[in-house]
C-alpha cells in the first residue's frame, strides 16, 4: 500500500503552518536573484511561484503527475516550469543550476534511497551554486519518547548531528540554521496554554512570526542547511 503524503496547499491550511514553511523560501529570496533554480518535491507549487517572482527561471518537480498538473493551472509565470520527475532521477545534465532547494522533502524519501537523492542534487548543482533543504527537528518533535508518533507521511525523522553527518557525505560545506518563534509569538503561545483567547492572533499569522538564526539550532522548530560542493 503506498505510503499516504501530506502536501502544503495555502488555502487549506491554517496561517500558522503555511507562514512557518513559506519561511524557508523567504529564507532564499535575495539569493535566487537572477539565478537559474529547481526545486525538487514542489508539491502544490507555491514555494517555486514565489522564488520565481525574484529568480530568472525556476523549474520545479515532484513524481506526482496529478500534483504537476494541478500545479501548472495554479501557477503561471513566463519563467516558471513544472515536471514530473523522482527526486532520485533527475532527468537534467549536469551542473544545470546556480541553486536547488528541497524543503520539507527529505523526511518523505525513503531512506534506501536518500543518497541518491543527495547524489542528485550535488549531480545537477553547478560548482559554485548552493543547496538549501529544510526538514523538521526531531529533538523538538519528540516531547515524550514513550506517547511520540511519527508522521505517517514521513520515513525518517533527524536529529541534527544525524543530519548533519548525513549531508557531509555529499557536500562538505555546510552551514545550518534553525526556524524559530519569535519573541511576540512565544508570549501568544504562552497565552493559548494557559487557556486566554488569542485567536486573532493566530489568525494573521505571517513569515515575520517566525525567524531564522544561527542561535540554539538544538532547540529550532526546524533546521535550514545550506549546502555547497566545495570547501
Amino acid at each position: 500500500m503506498p505510503k499516504p503524503e501530506t502536501r502544503i496547499v495555502p488555502e487549506a491550511v491554517p496561517p500558522k503552518f503555511f507562514a512557518e514553511h513559506l519561511k524557508a523560501y523567504e529564507f532564499i529570496k535575495d539569493s535566487v536573484k537572477g539565478k537559474n533554480v529547481l526545486e525538487v518535491g514542489c508539491g502544490d507549487g507555491y514555494g517555486a511561484a514565489y522564488l520565481a517572482d525574484m529568480a530568472s527561471e525556476v523549474t520545479a518537480v515532484d513524481y506526482d503527475q496529478g500534483i504537476i498538473a494541478a500545479a501548472r493551472a495554479k501557477y503561471s509565470r513566463a519563467n516558471l516550469k513544472f515536471l514530473s520527475m523522482e527526486a532520485g532521477a533527475l532527468r537534467f545534465e549536469d551542473n544545470s543550476f546556480d541553486i536547488v532547494c528541497s524543503f520539507q522533502v527529505i523526511e518523505h524519501i525513503p531512506e534506501a534511497e536518500i543518497g541518491r537523492y543527495l547524489s542528485e542534487i550535488k549531480r545537477v548543482l553547478r560548482p559554485q551554486g548552493s543547496f538549501y533543504l529544510s526538514t523538521l527537528n526531531l529533538e523538538h518533535a519528540v516531547k515524550s519518547p514513550k506517547t511520540y508518533k511519527k508522521n505517517p507521511a514521513h520515513c525518517r525523522e533527524f536529529a541534527l548531528d544525524e543530519l548533519k553527518g548525513l549531508l557531509l557525505n555529499e557536500f562538505p560545506n555546510i552551514d545550518i540554521y534553525g526556524l524559530h518563534l519569535t519573541p511576540r509569538h512565544r508570549f501568544y503561545q504562552r497565552l493559548k496554554k494557559i487557556g486566554l483567547p488569542v485567536t486573532g492572533f493566530y489568525d494573521s499569522i505571517t513569515t515575520a512570526d517566525f525567524q531564522i538564526t544561527a542561535r540554539n539550532v538544538r532547540r529550532a522548530i526546524s533546521f535550514i542547511c545550506v549546502c555547497g560542493k566545495y570547501r
